[in-house]
């Protein structure tokens, strides 16, 4: 890998991944701040700090950014989770220095504006009501409260209309005051540019901090399992269904075992649920399991949805899948099909310059440095099949959260909750 690390005086950190044979720049800045950060007036502020950002700032109207963004040929982009809010940003490798002040002056300097603040507010709720009307959303951000009860983590990222409304401009700027500084953010560039370049102009435009006024970490406690069912009822055509348990953090030993367990019983055509599920009994269109992991916390799920009148015999199948696993865990050919696919996709993913620097960022996020794909690679083929059925032994004998959104009637919820009670 030709990548490297560099620091700046005031904090900011970049990882460099120099590809030469690239005639396209990939820029991403990921801010440490999500809706996890956010005080109980603040729930819903990252997001829309992140929106309020594309509008008018010091320099330029968001008319002129935007037909900067044309005139380069470039994709702007940004979006907020739990932890982290991305900006990204492609051009051809010979506007770098003009994509980089364009992200500067879009993420350094606001102007927040009463006007755009209103105006704002008014398309934040109507993504909020969007949001209220997909079920998929509404059965993850269930399971998180089933699973982890008031903790931040489990804030919606967007907020409540309520919330929402709330906002005032002091309080905005001094959530961004307090999150968007440069010793609190890290930044990724790919392509065709050398370090001495990138460290050179960033030093220029993203130059926001003193470095004797760092920003002191905010920490926060991990998340307590408490798990329980949560029932949503919604005139919708189908009910989700998303039941799981706590899983590995990063750094877990396990994590590797899980994730292969994970892919063998979800992760694709071949797999256990699937072919059960679909292929055999026609219950389902498409199941899945789920690995939602964050840098102190996660939870492993399984994901799927079906007609209101194919709930119970789903859920039973999926207990009875559950049994046979602890009994008679896997095979050595199911974990060598999850070993291929798993390796497959992470050499696929480094093909692509963007999923490749997210990579890159996230592993900075979550470990504290860079972790090389080929030492992940070396983690997943040394897991035995006695590792895996310790972890089906582990996971599967914990005790169950569940969320179920839809069309749902009592007899729904009485199997359901009798079946959760006996985990």
């Amino acid at each position: 890998m030709n990548i490297s690390e560099i620091e700046l005086k005031n904090g900011l950190k970049i990882i460099h991944d120099y590809t030469p044979s690239r005639k396209t720049i990939n820029i991403i800045v990921a801010v440490k701040v999500g809706s996890r950060h956010e005080e109980k007036k603040e729930h819903g502020l990252a997001h829309f700090v992140e929106h309020l950002l594309f509008k008018n700032n010091s320099e330029r109207g968001i008319d002129e950014i935007r037909k900067e963004v044309d005139q380069l040929g470039g994709e702007l982009n940004a979006f907020t989770t739990k932890e982290v809010t991305y900006f990204t940003l492609k051009i051809l490798s010979y506007h770098f220095v003009k994509g980089v002040k364009l992200l500067s002056d879009v993420i350094l300097k606001p102007k927040f504006s009463d006007d755009e603040i209103n105006l704002e507010k008014l398309v934040v709720k109507e993504e909020i009501r969007m949001y209220k009307d997909s079920p998929e959303e509404l059965v993850f951000d269930n399971f998180f409260k089933a699973s982890w009860d008031s903790h931040p983590l489990v804030r919606e990222i967007l907020g409540t209309e309520k919330s929402v409304t709330s906002f005032d401009k002091d309080l905005i700027i001094s959530f961004y005051n307090k999150h968007y500084r440069t010793d609190n953010m890290i930044v990724g560039v790919s392509g065709n540019v050398s370090s001495k370049k990138v460290e050179e102009v960033f030093a220029n435009y993203f130059y926001k901090n003193d470095v004797n006024n760092l920003l002191r970490s905010i920490k926060q406690k991990p998340p307590k399992y408490r798990p329980r069912s949560i029932f949503l009822k919604r005139n919708f055509e189908q009910v989700q269904i998303l039941w799981g348990t706590e899983g590995y953090i990063p750094g877990d030993p396990r994590r590797e075992s899980l994730a292969l367990l994970s892919v063998s019983l979800g992760g694709g055509i071949s797999s256990r649920l699937f072919r059960e599920l679909r292929e055999k009994k026609g219950l389902v269109y498409n199941v899945e399991t789920q690995l939602l992991t964050f840098k102190d916390a996660s939870l492993f799920g399984i994901y799927t949805a079906t007609a209101p009148q194919t709930v119970v015999e789903t859920f039973q199948t999926l207990l009875q899948e559950r049994e046979n696993l602890l009994k008679n865990g896997i095979s050595k050919e199911e974990l060598d099909l999850a070993k291929r696919q798993t390796i497959n996709s992470i050499l696929m993913a480094i093909e692509s310059p963007s999923q490749r620097l997210f990579y890159l960022l996230d592993s900075y996020l979550v470990y504290g440095k860079i972790i090389p794909w080929l030492d992940k690679i070396r983690k997943i083929r040394k897991v035995t099949v006695g590792d895996v059925n310790d972890t089906i032994r582990d996971i599967f004998n914990r005790p169950f959260s569940i969320s179920v959104v839809g069309p749902i009637n009592s007899q729904h919820k009485d199997v359901l909750k009798g079946e959760i009670k006996n985990d």
